[in-house]
């Protein structure tokens, strides 16, 4: 079984760094085939990698002035919150300047399965069962 921090070194090292150099290759290979996005609003989906992959493709065309990030993991999911003031709506859905993600890791590969987004912390944390690992003092 895989660990909070070894899920958590999956998202830096295979998902964030290669967005951040924009290695989508390396991006692609760390989604399943069958990737399922369920985006912030019900009708915002990816039904698969390649779909998915469309869709960064798009995002990363331009920056978005990340003003921080918030990285919470269990054994299977890790969610990844993202502040920026840029970050204003997706999909007329108002975001406030956060977004949240969480991240399905399949146990063995740690292949990402499925990505959902919501608009406040404590519903990506009670989607990912880990309410109680948010909480810092």
């Amino acid at each position: 079984m895989t660990t909070p921090e070894d899920n958590i070194k999956i998202i830096l090292a295979d998902w964030l760094d290669p967005l951040r150099r924009h290695d989508f290759d390396a991006v692609e290979r760390r989604m399943a085939p069958d990737v399922f996005w369920q985006g912030i609003r019900e009708d915002l989906v990816c039904e698969d990698r390649s779909e998915a992959m469309e869709m960064l493709r798009e995002q990363q065309r331009e920056e978005h002035g990340v003003e921080a990030l918030q990285l919470i993991a269990t054994e299977e999911k890790v969610v990844l919150g993202v502040r920026s003031s840029q970050l204003r709506e997706i999909g007329d859905v108002p975001l406030g300047g956060q977004i949240f993600q969480v991240f399905t890791l399949r146990q063995g590969d740690g292949r990402i399965v499925r990505v959902d987004e919501y608009e406040r912390c404590g519903e990506a944390l009670a989607a990912a069962r880990a309410e109680d690992r948010g909480d810092w003092h």
